[in-house]
């Protein structure tokens, strides 16, 4: 009776690494990382988000969809086939790294990284992806990163309020901003008013303008209103009577 005890304690003991690997064989793969999962649906809403820009800027051209998928930190732009969406179509290959955590076998939450390839093909007939392919070698291409004007709204706002409607002062005061040299900057002046405008990208546009009052504006045109053949980012638009009315 005693050793019959002994054999039934002992059992799920035994039986104990068996358990915990049919587990981590139901659970997750051997070979893939706790994080796996997490990391590669994080890649692919990147990837996601970037088909997304592409619909809502209209892009046509192979160098656009390379330029604004590179925009991406977390992506590379690997190839780049075919010159426009209509006539011979694009195709882009992207390696993303997706970030993500997950719970290892000793029950830790751990994060990682995981690096996914995503083959686009855009036009001519028709758009489609493929996910999690092989990676091809090489070199990513290079791809010029587009300035920002993240948090210049207010630091412009308060710079020209202490300004005033002089042009030197203002121009004084947009200089002390340290902006990346690649915004561009253009400064009016009209009728007792300066006009401000800086533009980090297509769409990263800021109007600001200081007239007699010293109380200084500042305006962000709408994505719409930024399309190919609407408004320009330019200081005569901060004269004119469409400043501070988005159209979405």
């Amino acid at each position: 009776m005693r050793s019959r005890t002994l054999i039934a304690v002992l059992a799920p003991v035994a039986l104990a690494p068996f358990l915990l690997a049919g587990w981590v064989w139901w659970g997750q793969r051997a070979d893939e990382a706790p994080w796996h999962d997490d990391a590669v649906a994080d890649a692919t809403e990147t990837v996601d988000r970037i088909e997304a820009r592409f619909d809502r800027d209209h892009l046509f051209k192979a160098e656009d969809y390379a330029h604004t998928a590179g925009q991406e930190q977390a992506v590379e732009v690997l190839q780049v086939r075919g010159e426009t969406h209509w006539q011979t179509g694009v195709t882009l290959v992207l390696r993303v790294t997706g970030h993500g955590s997950g719970v290892n076998d000793w029950g830790e939450t751990v994060e990682g990284t995981e690096t996914v390839c995503f083959r686009l093909n855009l036009g001519p007939e028709r758009d489609d992806r493929d996910d999690d392919v092989d990676c091809p070698a090489g070199k990513p291409q290079p791809v010029a990163r587009d300035p920002s004007l993240t948090g210049v709204d207010d630091r412009l706002r308060q710079a020209l309020t202490r300004s005033g409607p002089d042009e030197a002062a203002v121009r004084a005061a947009v200089a002390g901003l340290k902006l990346d040299p690649a915004v561009r900057q253009e400064i009016a002046v009209e009728g007792g008013t300066v006009g401000v405008a800086l533009r980090a990208s297509q769409y990263d546009c800021l109007l600001a303008r200081v007239g007699p009052k010293r109380a200084a504006e500042t305006w962000r045109p709408s994505h719409v209103q930024l399309a190919p053949g609407e408004l320009s980012c330019s200081a005569g638009l901060a004269f004119s009577s469409r400043f501070g009315h988005s159209v979405r």
